[in-house]
């Protein structure tokens, strides 16, 4: 069945607000088997709506909308909707019921903006939105399908799983099923991913295999058409492992996961703690870590020492070393690693140095210039990075390879290198 995608709101063709819902909703459909053939984005105008959904119905089965909901004077899709289907707008009871009980719940007082948020084309059957006041709706026009949906991620990804697929796989039936997984990499760039495992994407031309780039890491999607859905899947496994051997190490995990989260996966597994001492970085390392649901197991302390005199008062770096060597330095930052570790009474300590710029640099400490190192019980190594980029990207690249250096950590402990990376 051809399935399109449309999303409403002045703040996503302004680019004040990153479409997400897209990309989403495309994903969960390839995940029962529908390819999205089209994604088209439009402002809160009703001209632009109404040719939106006229062009979606000459052309696609199922149509999912979202946006536009709310109780403000520029949330018209309903009224639009209505409107372009020949159909009345009006009051649905159970919307208006819902809408109230959501404020009581939260022991406030409905605004009568908000009951707005119950008026849907007639013949449009409801669906519930469990985490918000704009509930949704289905309309069968001709025997196609277009759902209506809130904008807000939370509650459109809420929606979706709960309402819209069970909905979806019903109507799809028995057909095509799609598998797919993505494989998540650190330290390649997309051209040298592309060159190393370019026989295996020859090797495998009916299987769709992808490069997505998501600085700082990059991203290969593998997905596979078939009739069996296991027989798919095992051909997913195959060029997944295939392509896992050849990049070895620098494949970090897949899917859902995130680095951080692997590494907070090593720390409980091997019943190890963590402490993270930062200046460069203020503290972004930490807050990934902290990300992650029951990460207080192993995560104990994190610093932000920015100015030297920070790094001499908490971490015990020598004021002395610092004069000498710089702030921004292999041995500062080893002193840092060591002072959060022993400070934290930790398994690990971790630490980063640098200058991120714009300005602070000089040609033999230039912008991008970062140190990381990381400290056991028995020895320190440090190693020293020069990344480009703006000084978000650096931010973000440093903590990127600081935790990277402590999933290298766990893969040197338990393979054939006993040293510490960055020896």
């Amino acid at each position: 069945m051809n399935t399109e995608i449309i999303t409403i709101g002045n703040e996503l063709i302004s680019g004040s607000v990153i479409d997400t819902n897209s990309s989403f909703l495309a994903e969960r459909l390839l995940s029962i088997g529908i390819e999205v053939t089209r994604i088209t984005s439009v402002g809160d105008n009703e001209s632009d709506i109404t040719d939106s959904l006229k062009s979606a119905l000459q052309r696609s089965g199922v149509i999912l909308v979202t946006g536009g909901l709310g109780p403000t004077p520029d949330d018209i899709t309903a009224e639009v909707a209505a409107k372009t289907l020949g159909r009345k707008l009006v009051l649905n009871k159970e919307a208006l019921n819902w809408v109230k009980g959501f404020f009581r719940k939260l022991g406030l007082e409905m605004s009568p903006n908000n009951e707005k948020q119950a008026l849907i084309p007639e013949r449009a059957e409801l669906i519930m939105n469990p985490t918000g006041t704009a509930c949704g709706f289905l309309a069968l026009e001709k025997d196609k399908l277009i759902f209506f949906l809130p904008g807000v991620p939370k509650e459109l990804v809420r929606m979706t799983d709960e309402s819209i697929l069970p909905i979806l796989q019903r109507e799809k039936g028995e057909g095509f099923q799609f598998k797919t997984t993505t494989l998540k990499v650190f330290g390649l760039g997309e051209s040298k991913i592309a060159e190393l495992i370019k026989d295996i994407v020859k090797k495998y031309e009916a299987v769709r295999i992808g490069f997505l780039p998501n600085y700082p890491e990059n991203y290969i999607k593998i997905t596979a058409k078939g009739l069996d859905y296991e027989e798919t899947s095992a051909i997913v496994s195959t060029i997944g492992g295939e392509i896992t051997n050849r990049l070895g190490e620098y494949i970090f995990g897949r899917d859902d996961q995130t680095l951080e989260g692997v590494v907070g996966d090593l720390l409980r597994k091997n019943g190890d703690t963590i402490a993270v001492a930062e200046s460069c970085t203020g503290g972004l390392i930490s807050h990934r870590l902290t990300n992650v649901p029951g990460s207080s197991d192993y995560m104990i302390r994190g610093i932000v020492a920015y100015s030297n005199q920070a790094k001499t008062d908490l971490l015990n770096v020598p004021a002395s070393l610092i004069d000498e060597s710089g702030a921004v330095s292999s041995r500062v930052a080893e002193k840092m690693a060591q002072g959060v570790r022993e400070l934290g009474k930790t398994t690990l300590g971790l630490a980063v140095t640098g200058i991120a710029g714009p300005g602070g640099g000089t040609p033999e400490k230039p912008v991008g210039l970062v140190y990381i190192s990381i400290s056991d019980k028995k020895e320190t190594a440090v190693k020293g990075y020069n990344f480009p980029g703006n000084r978000a990207q650096i931010r973000l690249a440093a903590s990127q390879s600081a935790l990277d250096l402590v999933r290298r950590y766990y893969l040197n402990k338990n393979g054939k290198n006993t040293q510490l990376p960055g020896h």
